[in-house]
């Protein structure tokens, strides 16, 4: 990792909030520390290939004629982040800018700030903050169908990393694999989630709210559930697992899944149709009746 340097850049600008600095202006002084990813030159001995000081310092320059900052803080941070989008090979920025003449009655050399910008640290806090879109599936043919729902999408709601923005209209919907059942009432929520909630993580949360309205592992598959849900979509995200199948690979056959999610998601492919134009090419012929408005 080599360090390149910018030492002691002096220039006269209009910074700062007094009324004087902005409009007698002062000297301010730079001094840079770009750090960059490049392990040897010896072999690539090539201005194209590092980052150059000279437009460096025309970008600084450009930055103080151009505009009028109040607050250093806000100019240095300015500056690092164009620094930092030069060149992908920019690791990390260092800027201090000094007022060398500040307007204080003071015996001081100079007062300043500095500001580090790490690419590896804004790329993690920003991975942080991105937030996924998650489809889910919710049936139940046991009991108050109704109410069932709606405990369950009340209980996913509670989870701090969950935020539910779209519930489909309840739908009635015949049995699909054994038909010897109730009907169901079925749903599908999106909701926005983020890294601190991944696909296992959030999978096993949604058993847990299954395993407290009473279901268990010994029931029988696809028979009476009081409740039932299912993770169809985290993000594009694709995963084969013993455990967890993304997306889910029930999807394209079950009409219960497809219409509620037509209705709150209608621009959404599957084997890259649109989803309302791939239910029509399929023919379903599962009875799926809309009960009512969420």
């Amino acid at each position: 990792m080599f360090r390149i340097l910018i030492k002691d850049l002096n220039l006269f600008g209009y910074h700062g909030v007094k009324e004087s600095e902005k409009k007698d202006g002062q000297n301010f002084c730079f001094n840079i520390e770009i750090l960059i990813s490049k392990g040897s030159f010896l072999n690539d001995d090539d201005i194209d290939n590092t980052v150059n000081y000279s437009e460096v310092i025309k970008l600084i320059k450009r930055i103080n004629s151009s505009e009028r900052f109040n607050l250093l803080e806000t100019f240095s941070q300015t500056v690092a982040e164009d620094i930092m989008k030069i060149s992908p090979l920019v690791d990390k920025v260092i800027v201090r800018i000094e007022k060398t003449s500040p307007p204080i009655k003071e015996n001081l050399e100079s007062v300043g700030v500095e500001y580090v910008l790490d690419r590896k640290r804004e790329e993690k806090d920003k991975s942080k903050n991105k937030k996924v879109d998650v489809f889910l599936s919710l049936g139940s043919n046991v009991g108050d169908r109704e109410n069932n729902l709606r405990k369950a999408v009340d209980l996913i709601s509670s989870n701090p990393n969950i935020n539910v923005v779209k519930v489909s209209s309840i739908y009635e919907t015949e049995p699909m694999y054994l038909k010897d059942q109730n009907s169901f009432y079925n749903v599908v929520l999106q909701a926005h989630t983020g890294i601190e909630l991944g696909p296992f993580e959030m999978i096993g949360f949604l058993k847990g709210i299954e395993y407290d309205f009473g279901r268990r592992g010994s029931e029988k598959k696809y028979g009476p559930r009081i409740i039932d849900i299912d993770l169809l979509y985290y993000g594009e995200m694709v995963i084969e697992s013993d455990f967890l199948t993304l997306p889910h690979p029930g999807i394209e056959e079950r009409k219960f899944v497809l219409a509620p999610l037509s209705e709150i998601a209608p621009e959404l492919k599957i084997k890259s149709r649109n989803i309302g134009k791939f239910i029509a090419d399929c023919n379903l012929t599962e009875k799926v009746k809309l009960i009512k408005n969420w």
